[in-house]
């Protein structure tokens, strides 16, 4: 006859194994969950800079990211070299400094460095991804008409204030200039921690619960070897 005690300690069990058990399917719907907000996402509507950023604040997250149009004309033409667009893809590129209309002025990367091409004197129209300023000094050296790094921070004491923060990668001006645009990235959502490794929690809950069932079992052969 089973006793009182063997059906406790087998209630017990199953109760941690089902346990363990939802604890791992949660893992694998969180799992699921973020091979699918890890894809790309569909483009937002294009909106005016001045409706998301504003000279001298710092860019929301709302911000980064948005494809924006900008309307104002070229101060100069400078150069930042090595680097990476997001096919890996290493050059200098043309940055452009634009003077918003009634409004501060933004860095935008017009395409790959051109030496032929001139500083535009009408009105131009933008229309680009809008990015942080980058943080690293490895794209290059600090001299005149060269950018170690796309920061408007560096454009201050030649351009004076009233910056954007970030800048844009221009993929249309209007009027159009013959110049190799720089592909810019398409946005994707960040979330925590990584597709396996919440597949590797699922396999230590299962795991724990099939030993949580097991127990009773292994007890059991184990009282009657005494």
């Amino acid at each position: 006859m089973i006793s009182r005690q063997k059906i406790g300690v087998a209630v017990v069990a199953i109760f941690f194994a089902v346990v363990f058990f939802r604890l791992g399917f949660w893992q694998l719907d969180k799992a699921q969950l973020m091979q699918e907000i890890s894809k790309p996402q569909s483009e937002r509507a294009t909106v005016a800079l001045l409706s998301v950023a504003q000279p001298n604040q710092a860019l929301s997250n709302d911000a980064l990211n948005r494809i924006v149009q900008a309307q104002g004309t070229y101060l100069a033409n400078l150069q930042a070299p090595n680097q990476e667009d997001v096919n890996g893809k290493i050059g200098t590129w043309l940055v452009g400094i634009l003077q918003v209309e009634d409004s501060g002025k933004i860095a935008i990367v017009r395409g790959t460095y051109a030496d032929s091409l001139p500083i535009p004197r009408e009105s131009i129209q933008v229309v680009g991804r809008l990015m942080p300023s980058q943080i690293n000094n490895k794209y290059g050296e600090v001299k005149s008409g060269f950018l170690p790094r796309i920061d408007s921070a560096l454009l201050l004491s030649e351009f004076g204030s009233d910056f954007f923060d970030g800048y844009i990668i221009a993929q249309s001006e209007r009027p159009e200039v013959g110049i190799e645009r720089v592909p810019s990235p398409i946005p994707v959502i960040k979330v925590s921690g990584f597709y396996w490794q919440h597949i590797s929690y699922v396999v230590v809950w299962w795991l724990m619960g099939l030993l949580a069932l097991a127990l009773p079992f292994i007890r059991s052969k184990s009282e009657s070897q005494r």
